[in-house]
């Protein structure tokens, strides 16, 4: 088995029934967050060695509980403590090796490609009518619908981030076409009241800030975050919505846009 500790900042167990060899492979990334990944699974022994907990792997592994993967795993750490890789706290020294394909496309492609991708607008809200906080998304996504959850991407530099994270929850207001001068106050005003000067906004029962004529509201309860590169996602399980009938916007090509009506063939 081997541990994988990305540059996306995801960490994964790959091939978890390989009971022969256990690994870190790690690709290249700052120093600071790969000791931030190292101490989620367990603790850096030297420059090519890592300790890791047990109780980490059973997880990763998605097999605990599993017989037949609990007796595999169970000989793994018994041959690993008569080569004495086993100290006396339990935990298991693996090897680190370093990645090195991890071929991307550069910032100018991706950045070309993500303009390609039409996605609707929502304003973000935290915090309370006294002391608010918000930012337009358009990588609000479905996830589930039982138990009812959305999320969306956060830039870990995002004024809001803070508010956010220690609200612990967040309104997400679909945009429609008569929200321009919404998302204009939301991109150009500094965080805090002025950016919610345009457009109705109560506060909402969840906490957040509530667009009384968006397209859609969405109060959620912050239920999961996770780092993923430069941006945190974030996930809400849903506790009150509003709807009503409206167009909505999208985001296309950096800009702005309507959506035409479809017409019956």
């Amino acid at each position: 088995m081997r541990i994988y500790l990305s540059n996306a900042g995801s960490i994964s167990l790959r091939d978890p029934a390989d009971f022969k060899r256990l690994d870190v492979l790690v690709d290249p990334q700052p120093q600071e967050r790969l000791e931030q990944a190292i101490a989620r699974v367990g603790r850096r022994e030297d420059d090519q060695h890592i300790r890791l907990s047990p109780s980490v792997l059973r997880f990763l592994s998605q097999h605990a509980g599993d017989p037949e993967w609990e007796a595999g795993f169970s000989a793994m750490v018994r041959y690993a403590s008569t080569h004495g890789w086993v100290d006396e706290r339990g935990d298991i020294r693996a090897h680190m090796v370093l990645n090195e394909r991890d071929d991307v496309v550069s910032l100018d492609d991706f950045k070309a490609a993500m303009r390609a991708l039409p996605a609707g607008i929502s304003a973000v809200t935290t915090g309370d009518g006294e002391a608010p906080a918000g930012l337009i998304v358009s990588s609000l996504t479905s996830i589930s619908a039982d138990p009812p959850m959305v999320g969306f991407f956060l830039q870990q530099t995002s004024s809001a981030r803070n508010s956010l994270l220690n609200s612990g929850r967040f309104v997400a207001n679909i945009l429609g076409e008569d929200h321009g001068d919404v998302i204009e106050a939301f991109l150009r005003q500094p965080q805090g009241t002025p950016r919610f000067s345009q457009g109705s906004w109560v506060a909402g029962e969840q906490g957040g800030m509530v667009l009384t004529d968006a397209v859609a509201s969405i109060e959620c309860e912050i239920v999961c975050t996770e780092v993923l590169g430069t941006h945190d996602f974030i996930v809400g399980k849903i506790r009150k919505t509003s709807c009503r009938q409206a167009q909505p916007v999208i985001n296309f090509n950096a800009s702005t846009h309507r959506i035409a009506p479809a017409y019956l063939q």
